[in-house]
C-alpha cells in the first residue's frame, strides 16, 4: 500500500490510491456522497431536516483505503446508486435482491459489449465508406454500405442502439456525483427501453417517479413496459399451447412439457396484468401531451381501452369492492334484480347500502379525466371506423352511470345513435355475445326507451343478417329475450313479459326445439341454474307464467294470456315433461360430486292447480 500523506482529506486519499495528480473530479464527487454516512465513516453525520447539520466523516483507520476503493468500485458497478452501494457494504441488502440487481447489470454490460463489438467490427469499413466521395449520405443507407468479414458472428442489435447507449452512459456519468434528477432517470429509462432492457428501464422509470410522482414520461415508460411484458407472456403461452396440440404426440413427455410451459407463461401473464392494473390509473392521469393532445396516440388508445375494460370489470364483477351485493346492484342499476334474487336466497351478508365506491381515488380521477376528454371532443375520442368502439363507449357510459357523474343523458343519446348507425354484426359482437354487457345494455335501454324498440332491434338484426335458418344466431337472440324477460319480471311488468315470450316463440318457426351444440344457458344472475332456451315448451311456460301473474295483478289480459288461461288443463299436461320447460338447479359438494334437480321458473309451478288460481299467493311487493 502506498504511504499515506499527513492529511486524510478526500483529494489526498484519491491521489494516493490512483497515483494521479490532480485528483479526478468524478472520483472526488463520488466519494463525497458516502462521507456523510455514519455507518461507513467515523464522525460522519447525514444530518436532519430540522436542526442537525451534516458532517463529513474522517478518512482514518487502517482499513480506510480498502473501504474507499470498494466504495468507488461498487459505485461504478451499480451506476452511482448510493443506497444500493451502502446496502452492499453494510450487508443490509438481501441476497435475492442483490442477485437480481447483479443479473440486471450483467445483462446490461453484455448488451453494451455487443453494441460496441458490432461497431468495432465495422470501423474499418466505415473509414473507407466515409472517405468515398461517391457515397451520397443524403440518399444511401450507411448501415447497408458497411461490410464485415464472412466469419463475423456479431449478433444483430436494435436500430440506433449506439445512440441509446451514448445517452444512457452520459446520464449515468452525470448522476454519479449525486442523486440523479427525475429527468436524468427518465433519460436512462428511455435509453434502456430503446435497447429492450425492460428490467433496467422499469427500475429507472420507478426512480424518476419516486422523485417526481407526476413524471409523465416515467409513467408512460412503465405502462409501455407492462404492456410489452404481458403481451410477450401471452404470446409465449399461446405458442406453447399450440406446440402441445399441433406438434407433440398425445400423452407424450413433449406434450406435458409444452403444456407446463404454457401454464407457466399464463401465470406470468397474470402477474404482468396485475402490475399493469396498478399502473393504469396514474398512466392515464399523467399521459404525455403534445400541443394539447395525447402523445403516442396509438399506445394511448390501447392503454385507454385496457383501462376502461378493467374498470368495467371491477364495476360489474367485483362485489367485494362494493361491500355488499345490494350496494353492487345499486351501483349497476340492478336493484330490482337483486331484490328478486334476495327473496329466493335471503343472505344477511348481502344486505346494506354501504355507499362505498368500487374504485380507488386514482381510478375515479382517471375515469373522470377520460369522460372530460370524451365530452369535450366526442367525435375525436374514438376512431371513426372501428368495431370495438361500441364496446368501449358503452363501458365508458356505464362507468359514468355507476359513479353518478353528470352528462349521462347526452352520453346515452350519442351512444345509441352510434349503435343504430353501426353494422348489424358489430352490434351483435359488442352488445349481445357478452352476457354481462347484454344484460346491462338492456337495463340502460329500457330505463330510457320502451322495451318494444329493443325487441324489434333484435328481430331486425336477425333479419338483416339473413340468418333465420342459422340456429346459433337464433339461440343468441333467444338469450337476449331471456335476459329481457327477467328484466321485465323483476319490475313486475308482466304484460311486457308476455310480449317477449310471444316473440321468442315465433323464432321456432313450427319446430319444437333448436338443434346443435348449444342448449341450456345460464340464468341471468345465478350460475347454479340453467335454462332450456332451445326448447319451445320453455317459452310456452314463460308465456303462461306471464299470463298467470297478469291476472293476479289485475292487469288487462292480452289475447295470448287469455287463451292460455282458458286452456289451463291442456297446458298443465303439456308442462308435465319438466326437462323441456323447468330450470335445472345444481349444487356441487366440497368433497366432490354434486346434485341436479328441476326447479319451476321464477318459483311458479304450473303443474300445481293452485298456481293458476286468482287467489294464489301473489309475488311479494318490492
Amino acid at each position: 500500500m502506498a504511504r499515506k500523506k499527513a492529511s486524510d482529506g478526500v483529494l489526498a486519499t484519491i491521489e494516493r490510491l490512483t497515483g494521479k495528480v490532480p485528483c479526478p473530479m468524478s472520483l472526488r464527487g463520488a466519494l463525497n456522497k458516502y462521507l456523510y454516512q455514519e455507518q461507513l465513516f467515523e464522525g460522519a453525520d447525514s444530518g436532519s431536516k430540522h436542526s442537525r447539520p451534516k458532517q463529513l466523516g474522517q478518512l482514518c483507520g487502517p482499513d480506510t483505503d480498502n473501504l474507499v476503493r470498494n466504495l468507488l468500485d461498487l459505485d461504478a458497478l451499480f451506476n452511482g446508486e448510493t443506497a444500493t452501494v451502502i446496502g452492499v457494504v453494510t450487508g443490509a441488502i438481501g441476497a435475492k435482491k442483490l442477485n437480481e440487481r447483479l443479473d440486471d447489470i450483467e445483462q446490461s454490460m453484455q448488451q453494451r459489449l455487443e453494441i460496441y463489438r458490432y461497431w468495432l467490427d465495422r470501423i474499418s469499413s466505415a473509414r473507407t465508406v466515409l472517405a468515398d466521395h461517391q457515397v451520397n449520405l443524403k440518399v444511401d443507407r450507411l448501415d447497408e454500405k458497411l461490410s464485415v468479414s464472412k466469419d463475423d458472428r456479431t449478433p444483430p442489435i436494435a436500430p440506433f442502439a449506439l445512440h441509446a447507449l451514448r445517452v444512457q452512459e452520459a446520464s449515468e456519468a452525470k448522476g454519479r456525483t449525486g442523486l440523479p434528477s427525475a429527468t436524468e432517470f427518465v433519460a436512462r429509462a428511455d435509453a434502456y427501453l430503446a435497447l429492450d432492457d425492460l428490467a433496467n428501464a422499469d427500475r429507472n422509470a420507478c426512480s424518476a417517479i419516486k422523485q417526481d410522482p407526476a413524471c409523465a414520461r416515467g409513467w408512460f415508460i412503465r405502462v409501455a413496459i407492462a404492456l410489452r411484458r404481458r403481451q410477450s407472456a401471452l404470446r409465449n403461452s399461446h405458442r406453447k399451447r399450440m406446440e402441445a396440440q399441433e406438434c407433440a404426440e398425445p400423452l407424450s413427455s413433449h406434450e406435458r412439457w409444452a403444456m407446463e410451459q404454457a401454464d407457466d407463461s399464463a401465470c406470468d401473464a397474470l402477474v404482468h396484468q396485475q402490475a399493469l392494473d396498478a399502473i393504469l390509473p396514474q398512466a392515464i392521469l399523467h399521459w404525455p401531451q403534445n400541443a394539447g393532445r395525447p402523445d403516442h396516440v396509438d399506445l394511448w388508445k390501447q392503454v385507454r381501452n385496457v383501462f376502461v375494460e378493467r374498470m368495467f370489470a371491477i364495476c360489474v364483477h367485483d362485489i367485494q369492492r362494493a361491500g355488499t351485493r345490494q350496494q353492487w346492484a345499486h351501483l349497476n342499476g340492478l336493484e330490482l334484480e337483486w331484490e328478486l334474487e334476495h327473496r329466493k336466497h335471503p343472505y344477511g351478508s348481502s344486505i346494506g347500502l354501504t355507499g362505498r365506491s368500487p374504485f380507488t381515488v386514482a381510478e375515479t380521477q382517471a375515469i373522470a379525466k377520460l369522460l372530460a376528454v370524451y365530452d369535450e371532443k366526442p367525435l375525436q375520442f374514438f376512431d371513426a371506423i372501428g368495431e370495438s368502439r361500441i364496446a368501449t363507449e358503452f363501458r365508458l357510459y356505464h362507468l359514468r352511470f355507476a359513479l353518478r357523474m353528470e352528462g349521462c343523458d347526452v352520453h346515452w343519446d350519442r351512444l345509441r345513435a352510434h349503435v343504430e348507425r353501426s353494422p348489424a354484426a358489430w352490434q351483435a359482437n359488442n352488445l349481445m355475445r357478452d352476457p354481462t354487457v347484454a344484460k346491462l345494455w338492456q337495463a340502460h335501454y329500457c330505463r330510457r326507451n320502451h322495451p318494444n324498440a329493443l325487441m324489434q332491434s333484435y328481430a331486425g338484426w336477425l333479419r338483416d343478417t339473413q340468418a333465420q335458418s342459422n340456429e346459433s344466431h337464433r339461440h343468441l337472440v333467444l338469450r337476449q329475450y331471456a335476459y329481457l324477460f327477467h328484466h321485465q319480471f323483476a319490475r313486475r311488468q308482466f304484460s311486457l313479459c308476455g310480449e317477449v315470450a310471444a316473440i321468442a316463440r315465433a323464432l321456432f318457426d313450427g319446430t319444437t326445439g333448436l338443434t346443435g351444440w348449444f342448449g341450456r344457458a345460464s340464468h341471468p344472475y345465478d350460475d347454479s341454474i340453467s335454462m332450456p332456451l332451445h326448447q319451445l315448451r320453455y317459452w310456452d311456460y314463460l308465456a303462461a307464467v306471464a299470463a298467470v301473474e297478469q291476472r293476479r295483478q289485475g292487469e288487462p289480459l292480452s289475447a295470448q294470456a287469455q287463451a292460455i288461461l282458458d286452456d289451463e288443463a291442456s297446458w298443465r299436461q303439456a308442462f308435465s315433461e319438466q326437462a323441456l320447460c323447468f330450470w335445472t338447479a345444481s349444487e356441487e359438494y366440497e368433497e366432490g360430486g354434486g346434485e341436479d334437480w328441476p326447479e319451476p321458473p321464477y318459483g311458479v309451478d304450473l303443474l300445481e292447480p293452485d298456481s293458476w288460481a286468482k287467489e294464489a299467493q301473489p309475488v311479494p311487493d318490492k
